[in-house]
């Protein structure tokens, strides 16, 4: 990904609410708009749980993600763990 996230993309991120309350088809849509995954972005599976790395790079376009991200207040309070300074974020997601 060398672009920067629409604002669509963005507001969708603002606005998804699963239907099934997983949130794993929100971070695999971010992970499809995210710069650099293959750097900034891991995915480890432990008891029954998802935990998602991730990293910015510094990238602006990462940082409005993340944004974006905290702007959904239900999926911020249900997946959020760690921030880290540098851009670097724990999630968390039942399976």
């Amino acid at each position: 990904m060398s672009e920067y996230p629409s604002d669509e993309e963005l507001d969708k991120i603002r606005k998804w609410q699963p239907d099934d309350m997983s949130w794993e088809g929100l971070f695999s849509f971010i992970k499809t708009i995210w710069w650099q995954p293959s750097w900034g972005w891991t995915r480890r599976k432990r008891d029954g749980r998802a935990y998602y790395h991730i990293s910015t790079g510094g990238w602006s376009g990462n940082e409005e993600i993340i944004s974006a991200m905290c702007d959904n207040n239900l999926m911020w309070i249900c997946c959020w763990r760690i921030s880290r300074s540098g851009g670097h974020y724990i999630f968390r997601v039942e399976l």
